[in-house]
C-alpha cells in the first residue's frame, strides 16, 4: 500500500457481502465516507488510521485504470473531510473513493447489484407470462419459460464466477466478462439440457437480449440521476 491507493476491506451487510473503500494518505491514515458513531443513518466523510479503516480485516488496493495524479487524488480526498452526504444507490463509500481516485462517480458493487436485479426481473418477468400464456401456441410457451429459467442459471452462474473472480485479485471489468461469459455458457447448457438445440440457442439469447436490456435501462437510470443532480 502507497500514498493515493484506493483501499478497499471485505464487509458484510447482514448476509450480503460488499468492500468498503477509502484513500490512502501515506502517513498511516485513510479518508472514507463512513457512519458516524454507528449511526448507519448519519455519514460522514473522516480521515481515520488505518487500523480503524481495517477493523481487522485484510485490507487490500484496488487496481483501477485512469487515476488522477496522487497529489490530486490527496487534495480531493482532504478536501472533502467533515461532509456529511450518503446515498447507498448514488453516493455510498466506494463513489465517493472513486471520484477522489479516478475524477469518476462510479460504483461498481451499486451498478452490479441493479443490473442484477433488473436482468433477474426480466428472466422472471418472461418466465411467468410463459406459464400464464394461452396454451394456443403451448410449444412456443414451452420455450419461453425454459429460456427465461435458463437465464435466471446464468445470472446466478454469472455472479459466482464475477465474486471468485474478485476473489482471486482480477480486476473488475475483466472479472465482469468472466461473469458475463460464464453466465452466457451455464445458461446455453440448462436450455440444452432442458430442451436439446432449440432450448440452447433460446436460452443464449433470451440471456444476452435481457442484459442489453438492463445495460440500456442503467444508462437510462443513471442519466435521469445525474439530470436530477445538475
Amino acid at each position: 500500500m502507497s500514498r493515493a491507493d484506493l483501499l478497499t476491506v471485505p464487509c458484510f451487510w447482514g448476509i450480503i457481502p460488499y468492500r468498503h473503500f477509502g484513500i490512502d494518505m501515506g502517513d498511516g491514515t485513510v479518508v472514507h465516507l463512513a457512519s458516524i458513531d454507528g449511526d448507519t443513518s448519519q455519514m460522514e466523510v473522516q480521515r481515520v488510521p488505518l487500523e480503524q479503516f481495517a477493523a481487522g480485516k485484510a485490507v487490500l488496493v484496488e487496481q483501477v485504470s485512469g487515476s488522477l495524479a496522487d497529489d490530486q487524488v490527496i487534495e480531493r480526498a482532504l478536501a472533502a473531510v467533515g461532509n456529511t452526504h450518503y446515498h447507498v444507490a448514488l453516493g455510498n463509500c466506494e463513489h465517493f473513493a472513486r471520484l477522489c481516485k479516478t475524477g469518476e462517480h462510479v460504483s461498481h458493487q451499486t451498478d452490479r447489484l441493479l443490473r442484477g436485479a433488473i436482468r433477474v426481473g426480466l428472466a422472471g418477468l418472461a418466465s411467468a407470462t410463459a406459464r400464464t400464456a394461452g396454451s394456443s401456441a403451448t410449444a412456443g410457451v414451452a420455450m419461453s419459460r425454459t429460456a427465461g429459467i435458463a437465464t435466471l442459471v446464468g445470472e446466478a452462474a454469472r455472479h459466482g464466477a464475477y465474486a471468485l473472480s474478485r476473489c482471486a485479485k482480477v480486476e473488475h471489468r475483466q472479472a465482469e466478462r468472466i461473469g458475463r461469459g460464464v453466465g452466457a455458457v451455464s445458461a446455453a447448457v440448462a436450455g440444452y439440457i432442458t430442451k436439446g438445440p432449440a432450448g440452447c440457442a433460446s436460452a443464449a439469447t433470451m440471456y444476452f437480449t435481457v442484459d442489453a436490456m438492463s445495460q440500456n435501462a442503467m444508462h437510462q437510470m443513471q442519466s435521469n440521476a445525474k439530470k436530477t443532480a445538475e
